[in-house]
């Protein structure tokens, strides 16, 4: 399988994931091991960061490891894991934390109670600033089948999904995703790695248990999904 990660802490001292460039080239070697070829390197964009700052500080990072990391390793594509919070939406030039070439955003909602606030903040993004909001490891806020109006309520903002693969690999999140899957969220897997050990890439197993429990059929729509957002096409949800 031809795989891409969409969340991936891999770039060296930005943030808490990889620490240095061993780090990071022990995560990209691991990463076209298990069949990546293209990761979206997801930093994690913090509230009232400068957005300027921010991309510079990231493209640095990028060229650092692009210069210094002579692997044969995944294209690595900029984008960012941004936090959400109240008046984000009235900055300016969000544009620029989309994944590249790309109106796509992976968005990390609050860990706290979630606040209509949130629900407009998502509204804006897609209809002030034209951007299509991915949400970050939706698996990490919804445990279980009863908080799952959640979700509804997050499909009505006409919003996107991304699981993290760890939860295909534990029983009691596993039924979560399939919900997601039957409530047609389920867009995108990542792997949101930060290093080599605790937090590693998993994203192999993630997809073979995919296939095994949901089906060739689902399988081949969340790789799909995963193309078009690359190529900047719509994705629709039925």
């Amino acid at each position: 399988m031809d795989l891409i990660d969409f969340h991936a802490h891999i770039l060296p001292g930005v943030d808490d994931g990889a620490k240095d460039l061993e780090e990071t080239r022990k995560l990209l070697v691991s990463q076209k091991m298990q069949g990546v070829s293209r990761v979206v390197a997801t930093p994690h964009y913090l509230k009232h960061t400068s957005i300027s700052e921010f991309v510079k500080q990231r493209d640095a990072a990028l060229e650092l490891v692009k210069n210094e990391i002579h692997d044969d390793v995944p294209q690595i594509i900029p984008g960012a894991e941004v936090e959400l919070y109240y008046g984000f939406t009235r900055k300016r030039h969000l544009e620029r934390l989309c994944i590249q070439n790309t109106n796509y955003i992976l968005i990390e909602l609050p860990f706290e109670f979630w606040n209509e606030w949130i629900y407009e903040e998502l509204y804006q993004l897609s209809v002030k600033h034209k951007l299509r909001p991915i949400i970050a490891h939706l698996d990490r806020y919804i445990t279980t089948v009863r908080n799952l109006k959640f979700v509804n309520k997050l499909l009505e903002k006409d919003v996107l999904i991304q699981v993290n693969a760890g939860a295909l690999l534990r029983f009691t999140s596993r039924s979560i995703v399939k919900e997601f899957w039957k409530r047609d969220a389920l867009t995108i897997l990542g792997s949101d790695c930060h290093d080599s050990i605790g937090r590693k890439c998993e994203l192999l197993k993630a997809y073979t248990v995919l296939k095994k429990k949901f089906g060739e059929d689902v399988l081949q729509k969340i790789l799909e999904n995963g193309e078009k957002i690359l190529k900047n096409q719509d994705i629709f949800r039925y």
